[in-house]
């Protein structure tokens, strides 16, 4: 079974149901729709496709908003682009004008009192690079470091300039208002500078009257400074390396990687890696030898999740290349990982925590045992993320009765999300999940199972643990309704 999990970007090219089912049906556990593209209505229809191919699959998928945040563009450019020659001198004003070889527009009106002489400015991801030379009022001077075609819309970067502009713009959250009437499960928030931007996230969720879990993009320097804080104030975190390669030197995107994975481990938090994964695929239905490295590099790094982003979305091979990141996937931890390493992640309070504990037993039995399964019951998904943390080898089935958690457990490294009924013993639980184990073929009467669940069914009260033989249990089964 795969641990690592596949979060695919939805768009042109995979927007009908059937690319849909298709995607799930090759591996996808959660889909990603990117509020940067598409219209409301768009990503209505898209959400309600997701949820019907879902059902019909009959598995657990995650659906993550991705915010477009407070990203600098262009505005429109004449024609089709226009060529950029290196040494040329170029304007960048925030007048409304159409973008043509000598001023180009810019749609962020404070972008000349956030800049200086000598700061370099990147577009199109860093394709054309300028260096400011002048600003005068709401003019920037600029000459041309790297030339190339430009065209409209393209964002703009200024690494190490600070910007003032709030990182919930109103475009958000009016994206952010529909992703909580529609019901997503996560919702990423771009461009993140520091905790307060997380937590003016969340209270406006609750001010909406719905809270969900937050994913913060890493794509700032800014945001690598706080890191720490930033990853303890979150639900997860995401290793975006597109804006981050323009933000920090190249050279340094693997170190931050490493680094982001390991703070989002050692805090039992969920870390997405994103961004030119398989990017040759969008075109070719083959990937580059460099690619197949990275991504098993990721994994090995620890990620929770890889994501697909251009690859699916606007890819001629989206179902191929989700087809071929499952294959390195399960071929690197088959071969590669390392599960007998032991991760231990940081208490963040002082209080008791039964859960943690028991959590972290259910590693050490598992790496001693090797039990055919992981069996947890979870009201919230806590216990499951908290076992997903200790990176074991056993499939871990995580049973709600909770439908959004049902969905969310999805994102989880190593956890097959399961509905189960509610249920108010200990002993129906076991009895329950034991009866749909054997009848799904998934365990045999020979096998052992590790079981994790609570006195009570009420959040927090996790703090059991059973190691039993399916047919032991079984027998007590049948003991049970004979008398």
């Amino acid at each position: 079974m795969r641990h690592t999990k596949i979060l695919a970007t939805l768009g042109p090219s995979s927007e009908a149901a059937e690319q849909i089912e298709s995607l799930i049906a090759s591996g996808v556990d959660a889909v990603r729709l990117n509020f940067s593209h598409g219209t409301s209505q768009w990503h209505e229809t898209a959400y309600q496709r997701v949820r019907n191919a879902a059902k019909q699959a009959g598995r657990a998928i995650a659906v993550v908003q991705d915010l477009q945040g407070p990203k600098i563009r262009l505005g429109e450019i004449e024609g089709n682009g226009i060529e950029l020659l290196t040494g040329a001198s170029l304007v960048i004003t925030t007048h409304p004008i159409r973008g043509s070889l000598e001023r180009i527009p810019t749609t962020y009106s404070n972008l000349p009192n956030e800049i200086s002489n000598g700061n370099r400015i990147l577009i199109d991801d860093g394709r054309i690079q300028l260096v400011v030379e002048k600003v005068e009022g709401t003019e920037i001077h600029c000459r041309v470091l790297v030339g190339g075609v430009l065209s409209s819309r393209k964002g703009i970067h200024v690494p190490g300039a600070r910007s003032n502009t709030p990182t919930l713009s109103e475009k958000d959250k009016a994206d952010a208002h529909i992703g909580l009437s529609l019901g997503v499960d996560f919702m990423a928030l771009s461009f993140v500078r520091g905790v307060e931007d997380v937590e003016n996230l969340r209270e406006w969720m609750k001010h909406k009257g719905k809270t969900i879990p937050i994913i913060s993009k890493i794509e700032t320097s800014q945001a690598i400074e706080h890191l720490d804080e930033i990853v303890s104030a979150s639900d997860g975190v995401m290793v975006a390396r597109g804006d981050l390669g323009v933000e920090v030197s190249l050279e340094m995107i693997p170190f931050y990687q490493k680094k982001i994975i390991q703070r989002a481990n050692s805090a039992g938090k969920i870390v997405i890696t994103a961004t030119q994964m398989l990017e040759s695929m969008m075109t070719n239905p083959s990937p580059t030898r460099a690619e197949v490295t990275d991504i098993a590099n990721s994994i090995l790094d620890g990620t929770d999740a890889i994501m697909l982003s251009g690859e699916t979305a606007i890819g001629r091979f989206p179902v191929e290349t989700v087809k071929q990141m499952a294959s390195i996937a399960e071929t690197t931890e088959m071969t590669l990982y390392p599960f007998d390493r032991t991760n231990h992640y940081n208490r963040t309070n002082e209080a008791p925590d039964f859960a943690a504990a028991a959590a972290r037993l259910i590693g050490q039995a598992s790496r001693e045992l090797s039990p055919k399964a992981v069996v947890v019951f979870t009201r919230t998904g806590h216990t499951a993320n908290l076992i997903s943390a200790e990176r074991t080898r056993t499939p871990i089935f995580a049973f709600t009765p909770e439908a959004s958690t049902y969905r969310r457990m999805a994102l989880l490294w190593g956890v097959v999300p399961r509905e189960i009924r509610e249920l108010h013993s200990p002993q129906k639980m076991v009895a329950e999940v034991t009866r749909h184990l054997l009848s799904d073929d998934l365990v045999k009467k020979e096998d052992t199972i590790l079981y994790l669940l609570g006195s009570n069914t009420s959040p927090g009260g996790t703090n059991m643990i059973r190691i039993a033989r399916v047919g032991d249990v079984a027998e007590e089964l049948e003991q049970c309704e004979t008398y």
